[in-house]
């Protein structure tokens, strides 16, 4: 991801992720954007450039036209070096028809080649769509929040 192209991708993932935040009950709506700036600021400092993170533009390979994003952090976990997927993103005008299957496919070949033992993800409960994906990629469940509302 070039410098010009990270810009806009910066705010577009910050306001996705407090979207989120807020639609899972987890942040207030008020409070919201300051914390994503907060969250995605502290993971990449130094933007693209900042050590142990990757992010990339995904294009198609017939035609290079834009097709997604993805960001990916290297770190040390319990067992040994994992990439943890922050962001996959497949354009609105451009989902269901494969793209997010092959974003995650190259995450995990270049996981591989940056030396992760495996490759980790959060997904909100809200996002059947993606889970669904995940799930017959071979992604397993290991951890499951849950929530009443009272």
């Amino acid at each position: 991801m070039t410098p010009d192209e990270y810009r806009p991708w910066r705010e577009t993932v910050a306001t996705n992720y407090a979207k989120a935040q807020v639609n899972e009950g987890h942040w207030a709506v008020e409070s919201a954007q300051r914390q994503a700036w907060d969250v995605v600021e502290g993971l990449l400092p130094w933007g693209p450039a900042t050590p142990g993170q990757h992010v990339w533009v995904a294009r198609d390979p017939a035609t290079g036209q834009r097709v997604g994003t993805l960001w990916i952090a290297m770190r040390t976990a319990g067992i040994g070096v994992e990439a943890f997927i922050y962001d996959i993103h497949v354009e609105d005008d451009l989902q269901g028809g494969g793209y997010g299957r092959a974003i995650m496919e190259a995450a995990a070949d270049a996981a591989r080649t940056l030396g992760a033992a495996t490759v980790t993800l959060n997904v909100h409960g809200t996002n059947e769509r993606a889970f669904q994906l995940y799930k017959s990629l071979g992604y397993g469940v290991t951890n499951l929040h849950m929530r009443l509302g009272l």
